[in-house]
């Protein structure tokens, strides 16, 4: 076999393999997390993203809450956190950068066979004392709770007075099903017959059908509704970098702010903050 013959076999080859290093080489890929509403808001806008930037990749975990994403962030081992909640003095670390996202209702969730169309406060609390115990088919109410430092208990004890002192009695109580995110609550209300919590829209509209949502007081917690302050329980959503962002991320922090990822973060449950 001549040398000229092995080259003609060969170089075309090797050409083949140095452009696909090149395009790997420019490739990155994109950590993020933070409170599971965040992530699964992310999930449909990162596919978006994904199409008109398919050499960026996103590592994209099970949410491990709000606080836990501000550490990893400030300590290097995410990209973009997603926090449901306002940083705290010691979170705002230097080279760190963040602004609102957006917001999302809260909403009062069941299993989907609890067919709870209204609910008020007073009823409510009564459930998280345990002084009403089952529903209407005879299944027990099996209410899930948040952590009692989390900002979706602060939410939902501001509802009332009696209702604050019902969520303190609810921490008590043995037994109780327990949340640690919004990932695991959804869960807990897909899963198991008879339980109710408290979780944000963007969970229930994330697997439409899967879990059934009530009115609060006779109001719905729609994007209509917080936006006019007829129903004025939500959960903020932050987005966090580095001041001084990877070029993937700064190009996905754009378009997270274009009107196309808008229209459909509103779409999954979210109301936008006002645009920049």
């Amino acid at each position: 076999m001549s040398l000229p013959y092995l080259v003609r076999r060969v170089a075309p080859a090797l050409l083949l393999l140095l452009l696909s290093w090149q395009s790997a080489s420019g490739a990155e890929t994109i950590r993020i997390n933070g409170t599971g509403c965040g992530v699964t808001l992310m999930k449909p806008l990162i596919a978006a993203f994904r199409k008109s930037h398919p050499e960026v990749t996103f590592e994209v975990l099970k949410s491990v809450g709000s606080a836990a994403s501000l550490k990893a962030i400030a300590k290097g081992a995410l990209d973009v956190a997603i926090p449901g909640r306002e940083l705290k003095p010691q979170e705002k670390v230097a080279g760190l950068a963040w602004y609102e996202y957006g917001k999302t209702p809260y909403a009062v969730a069941t299993h989907r066979e609890t067919k709870l169309h209204n609910v008020t406060t007073g009823q409510l609390a009564a459930m998280y004392l345990g002084t009403r115990g089952t529903w209407g088919n005879g299944d027990f109410v099996r209410v899930v709770l948040r952590p009692n430092e989390d900002i979706d208990t602060a939410v939902l004890r501001s509802l009332s007075p009696e209702m604050d002192r019902a969520v303190t009695a609810a921490h008590a109580r043995p037994d109780m099903l327990m949340g640690i995110t919004d990932q695991e609550t959804y869960d807990h209300l897909v899963k198991t017959a008879g339980t109710i919590s408290f979780i944000p829209l963007i969970m229930g509209l994330s697997e439409p059908g899967t879990v059934n949502v009530a009115r609060l007081n006779g109001v719905e917690p729609t994007l209509s509704n917080l936006s006019t302050g007829k129903y004025g329980y939500a959960k903020k959503i932050f987005v966090v970098t580095k001041k001084n962002p990877s070029p993937g991320v700064k190009a996905f922090v754009q378009f997270l702010g274009s009107k196309k990822a808008r229209a459909l973060a509103q779409k999954h449950g979210l109301l936008p903050a006002a645009a920049k």
